[in-house]
């Protein structure tokens, strides 16, 4: 569908376009001219990161990730810049392919920046969440591609896992970290030491830093509660809440005792208490009894609780090691751990997570890491929305298809500005013919 402006005096800026909607339906179309100047306070802080032009082809990367609509490979990014005023797109593939820049360094430093806006009190609390996620890839030639289990369809693929670390605080979730896991026989093809896929989620819990006096509460599942996780956890002074596997051990006066087997025993013999939730898409009904402290194998003594939810027979295992947390504080803060299940959702949905065509283990990093910017201007925005509103309403935040819009009609405001300088309607008419994206 395509859009003319017609104008009594020919003049584009004498009428007003009343319906949000109708501007970003035009804005999408149109090629970009320039970086829209609102938004480089998200990315001057992180340019002396970057070497010659580096600074600029990846903050381009990251708004085209945001602004645009269909796949993020280069190719498709590439479509919706105007050539005239732009690099080649080989440059950009070039950006892609080399890492010449500290990705995880810039992504660590944006997020504390953030983490830093949110105007956190002592004794406030960020939650640090741990969770990885599968990629399928078909290219026969791409790097550090390797058979993983796919949790939900429950079928072995062959493609990439990556493991990935969010901030949840004051309804923001804030991207944190990402690695791409790489299979131990693979690494010396690459250059690159073997890290089991919990070590490299130990290595994000010691890189997080949070503000001085603010609590951190550390969330991830079952196959994360390990002795390396744990211990650097204790190390860093943070609380965590995991749930439990069914073959650990509990020890209780002296017995030893298989989590799948207690737990359901416990159920059944106990008198349960009932927990209702509200979540965003319903109120969820748990019963649940308390185990109390218990020695969990290779791990030391934790709260555990067990828990059923709504009608379902299947019993869950929840343990924390942080004494001021009841068992109605631990469900609630477990909970807090479906905000990376959206992170996921959203990113790979409307971010492209996982869309690069590359076939080397560089390009595969950078755009993980280019999606994680993408998603971390999304809160970028929506701070700067409530600082000028002068207030904070964290129970009404946009959602990430509301702010890429947001994006879209900052850049959309941008072009008209950009075409201020044509004196004719019928210069302004041609310009925008040029600047239109083909269907």
């Amino acid at each position: 569908m395509h859009h003319y402006f017609s104008t009594a005096n020919g003049n584009l800026f004498d009428k007003r376009i009343s319906q949000y909607q109708y501007r970003l339906e035009i804005a999408v179309m149109f090629k970009i001219v320039r970086f829209p100047k609102k938004l480089e306070s998200f990315f001057a802080p992180l340019e002396e990161l970057f070497h010659w032009n580096h600074h600029d082809y990846f903050r381009t990367l990251v708004l085209l990730i945001v602004f645009s609509w269909g796949r993020r490979n280069i190719t498709a990014l590439y479509r919706h810049l105007d050539a005239h005023h732009w690099h080649h797109r080989r440059r950009f593939n070039n950006f892609l392919n080399l890492l010449r820049w500290p990705a995880q360094q810039a992504l660590t430093l944006k997020a504390s920046e953030l983490i830093g806006r949110l105007d956190l009190k002592p004794g406030d609390t960020l939650f640090l969440i741990i969770d990885d996620s599968k990629k399928q890839k078909r290219g026969k030639a791409m790097q550090a591609v390797g058979w993983v289990k796919d949790p939900l369809s429950g079928n072995t693929i062959k493609g990439h896992q990556y493991l990935t670390a969010t901030i949840m605080g004051r309804g923001y979730t804030i991207p944190f970290g990402i690695r791409l896991y790489i299979k131990e026989q693979d690494c010396s093809a690459l250059n690159r030491p073997f890290k089991k896929i919990t070590q490299l989620a130990a290595e994000i819990i010691n890189e997080f830093e949070p503000p001085k006096g603010v609590h951190v509460r550390v969330l991830f599942d079952s196959y994360y509660l390990c002795p390396v996780v744990v211990k650097t956890c204790r190390k860093k002074g943070f609380r965590f809440v995991s749930t439990l596997k069914s073959n650990r051990n509990l020890f209780k006066k002296g017995r030893k005792l298989k989590a799948g087997s207690y737990g359901p025993n416990l159920f059944r013999r106990s008198r349960k208490k009932i927990y209702r939730l509200k979540k965003c898409h319903g109120t969820v009904r748990y019963r649940y009894v308390d185990a109390g402290w218990l020695k969990v194998s290779r791990l030391g003594r934790l709260h555990v609780i067990f828990s059923r939810k709504n009608g379902e027979r299947k019993t869950l295992g929840l343990v924390t090691d942080d004494p001021k947390l009841s068992v109605i504080q631990m469900m609630k803060t477990y909970s807090q751990r479906w905000s990376i299940e959206v992170f996921f959702k959203d990113s790979k949905q409307l971010l492209g997570l996982g869309q690069y065509q590359n076939l080397s283990y560089e390009a595969a990093v950078t755009h993980l890491h280019l999606v994680c910017f993408a998603y971390a201007l999304l809160p970028h925005i929506a701070i700067d929305g409530e600082s000028a509103q002068g207030q904070r309403n964290v129970t009404a935040k946009m959602s990430t298809a509301d702010l890429q819009n947001e994006v879209r009609r900052i850049v959309w405001d941008d072009l008209a500005d950009h075409l201020k300088q044509f004196s004719s309607g019928t210069q302004i008419i041609k310009e925008l013919e040029r600047l239109l994206i083909a269907a």
